[in-house]
């Protein structure tokens, strides 16, 4: 891809962060450009070593620093894994839940949330005033069931 349809399709993110009142870093770009493009969740290691192809000097740190960033901004979701580990993709545009596969590790969006109208119902029940839920699936998707 060229550089100036790569800006042309990251303008939106620069907006999103500058009204956020945060930097539009290459490497938040990188980390982003790395999610966006793979059909599964990552760990920070392969994050870290898929983002070093473009930017061969950035760290661990910045990586680890540059995600927590990105979650906070509600860009990435952080995927829990069976064996107490997690990994990382893009969060789709609409309101979603992932479903991974344990077998193979890609990502479905499961678009459908039944915990909205959950949460509406406890928060008039409690008076808690709930701002976001999280829900996850795994299992093994088609493919990987045979």
């Amino acid at each position: 891809m060229k550089e100036k349809q790569f800006k042309h399709k990251q303008a939106w993110v620069k907006t999103f962060f500058h009204a956020r009142g945060f930097k539009c870093t290459p490497q938040r770009l990188a980390v982003l450009s790395v999610l966006k493009n793979s059909p599964k969740h990552l760990s920070i290691s392969e994050i870290h070593s898929r983002v070093r192809e473009f930017l061969p000097k950035v760290g661990l740190a910045t990586i680890y620093r540059t995600l927590e960033t990105l979650e906070e901004l509600g860009l990435v979701v952080k995927v829990h894994l069976e064996d107490g580990c997690h990994s990382y993709t893009v969060v789709s545009r609409e309101h979603g839940h992932p479903m991974v596969c344990v077998r193979c590790n890609r990502v479905f969006e499961f678009r459908e949330c039944p915990i909205d109208r959950m949460s509406k119902r406890l928060s008039r029940k409690t008076g808690f005033a709930i701002e976001t839920h999280f829900l996850q699936f795994l299992g093994k998707c088609q493919d990987c069931k045979r």
